[in-house]
């Protein structure tokens, strides 16, 4: 229980100090999936805070938030995009939330597809 609510905490001042700083016009600014999809992916400086619902394969899961969904891809040869969606030792990412910066369209796939984003930040399943 102690470990839950600490995670809980620790998520919170997280997500709290990111928005006060993209608030103070200091960083980058958070998003919705709805936005940067109306923007076509071209929200500049931006961040998005997704939930992945499923895993597609290895390096697609359907990530969403409060306002629609996004396939995200995992790496583009770039390292800093990479994650395993599944069959890694951590197991399914099914759940957990990912803090992701500058996500860009993948040309391939126009809008449905997050491509050569930067992994800020991966929230584990509270249970």
């Amino acid at each position: 229980m102690k470990k839950t609510a600490a995670l809980a905490l620790s998520i919170v001042l997280v997500l709290a100090s990111l928005l006060c700083v993209a608030q103070a016009g200091e960083g980058p600014r958070f998003v919705t999936v709805q936005e940067w999809l109306d923007a076509k992916g071209e929200c500049g400086d931006c961040m998005l805070v997704l939930k992945i619902m499923q895993e597609i394969n290895p390096v697609v899961a359907l990530a969403a938030d409060e306002t629609g969904t996004v396939n995200l891809f995992s790496g583009a040869n770039e390292e800093s995009s990479f994650v395993l969606f599944m069959g890694d030792e951590n197991g399914s990412k099914v759940g957990c939330v990912l803090v992701i910066a500058n996500p860009k369209y993948n040309p391939f796939e126009g809008n449905i597809e997050m491509a050569e984003w930067t992994l800020l930040r991966i929230l584990p399943v509270l249970e």
